[in-house]
């Protein structure tokens, strides 16, 4: 019994033990376990506190970094407030400047508009029109083609009411003569203004009343002088009308196309032409066409002399070079130039010889004097004036003779066919005196022979062929 009480007791020893160690044990392991939570706490903190010490300087770093963005950007702002502000003050400057430049320009623009208005009216003022540079005063503008009177009704009913437009003022000039009967009767004789390039007929219509026909290029009346053959019939109709020559040389083509050369003499003359038509060279005009030539083109002379006359030669082409010829060149008399002439002749010499050495073998292959046949076709070829035995004829627009001399001479041109435009001019006497006193009125009176178609000149003058 005693033992199984011993036994409790011991059993009872080694659970409280047990017991104890137990308890002893669970403190240790709280004990453990708290120190490790503290030290996990620790440690977290720490984690935490250097997490978020990492979170304060990066946030820091960020805010050192905003605040040095902030403060560059603002320095950078500031700068750019001051570009912008240096910027905008050098815009303002740029267009404070542009504005008075652009206000000068405009000043200035203002000035020369202006001055050009000014010239402008003064140019209006003053009728003064500018074309290609040149100046002309009182130039209305073209008028080709215009019909100035009614065709079919006599020009004279119309002369009063349709005037001339009027001349211009020009830096170039031509001049303009109008004659009727051979240039017997002076119409019109003045210098007038051209415009360059522009074709005769204008000329025409600004100093002269003109009337029209055949589509316009027909020069049919001027001043009331009207064509006897164009708008009658039966018989009224006669052959009168009106011819044109261009430096002395009779024009091909109409005035319509033609275009004058400044200094060209365009000369107009009405007349019978029942006879012939064809009057191809004029003298009234020299020293025209040695001068200018023919439609601004100059072959030259050549002055051929016979006999003892070569003296005379040499004072003609020193007149002639006086006057404002160029091209002049003398040499001894050749028959055969004549035929198909390359240059503008000017022949001298006494008639009997001329014609002794003119005798030559044509281009067809025959046997002509070139003289004699001028002086035997006289009238048909607009020649009048005739050398017939030892002496010399003036005679009239139908070959009738008027005046006969035994001692005289005689001026005269003529062409070596129709539509030639290169003339022979012939300065001939019936004896040496007859041409010394013929020369001599070619070389000092050239007056003489302004607006004649040829001339006799005697002892007793000047005499005008052919007579009417």
């Amino acid at each position: 019994m005693k033992m199984r009480k011993g036994k409790k007791f011991v059993l009872s020893l080694i659970l409280v033990m047990a017991l104890v160690l137990g308890l002893l044990g669970c403190s240790k392991e709280s004990e453990k376990t708290i120190t490790n939570l503290d030290e996990n706490n620790s440690v977290v903190e720490v984690h935490e506190k250097q997490e978020e010490k990492g979170n304060i300087d990066e946030l820091m770093d960020r805010e050192e970094e905003k605040e040095e963005g902030e403060e560059k950007t603002a320095e950078e702002e500031k700068a750019t407030e001051e570009e912008k502000e240096i910027e905008s003050n050098s815009k303002e400057q740029r267009d404070t400047e542009k504005e008075e430049t652009d206000t000068k320009k405009e000043e200035k623009n203002t000035k020369e508009i202006s001055g050009e208005a000014s010239k402008g009216e003064k140019d209006k003022k003053n009728n003064v029109t500018v074309i290609d540079g040149v100046e002309y005063t009182n130039y209305k503008g073209p008028v080709q083609g215009e019909i100035k009177y009614v065709e079919g009704r006599p020009a004279e009913q119309d002369s009063d009411r349709r005037k001339a437009s009027g001349d211009i003022g020009s830096p170039y000039q031509v001049d303009l003569r109008v004659t009727t009967d051979f240039g017997h009767s002076k119409i019109y004789a003045k210098n007038v203004g051209m415009v360059k390039d522009e074709v005769g007929m204008e000329v025409l219509f600004r100093n002269l009343d003109i009337q029209t026909a055949y589509g316009g290029g027909f020069v049919n009346a001027i001043n009331g002088i009207e064509s006897k053959f164009t708008f009658f019939t039966g018989s009224q109709r006669k052959k009168e009308d009106w011819f044109y020559w261009v430096n002395g040389i009779l024009a091909p083509i109409g005035v319509a196309e033609y275009r004058p050369e400044p200094g060209d003499v365009i000369w107009w003359d009405f007349h019978d032409w029942e006879t012939t038509m064809f009057i191809p060279a004029v003298i009234g005009s020299y020293p025209q066409p040695f001068k200018s030539g023919f439609f601004g083109n100059n072959p030259g002379t050549v002055i051929l002399y016979t006999g003892d006359y070569k003296n005379e030669a040499e004072q003609l082409k020193a007149s002639l070079e006086k006057q404002g010829v160029k091209k002049v060149d003398i040499a001894v008399y050749d028959a055969k130039l004549l035929e198909n002439p390359a240059k503008y002749y000017i022949v001298l010499g006494v008639w009997e010889e001329l014609v002794k050495e003119s005798t030559i073998t044509n281009s067809r292959g025959k046997e002509i004097n070139l003289l004699e046949e001028t002086n035997d076709k006289n009238k048909f070829i607009g020649v009048y004036a005739k050398f017939e035995e030892g002496k010399l004829h003036a005679l009239d627009h139908r070959g009738n003779k008027k005046t006969s001399h035994t001692q005289a001479g005689t001026i005269y041109g003529y062409a070596a066919g129709i539509g030639a435009t290169k003339p022979i001019w012939i300065v001939a006497g019936t004896d040496d005196k007859g041409f010394k006193i013929t020369f001599e009125t070619l070389l000092n009176q050239p007056e003489k022979l302004k607006d004649a178609f040829g001339i006799v000149v005697s002892e007793k003058g000047v005499e005008k062929i052919p007579y009417i």
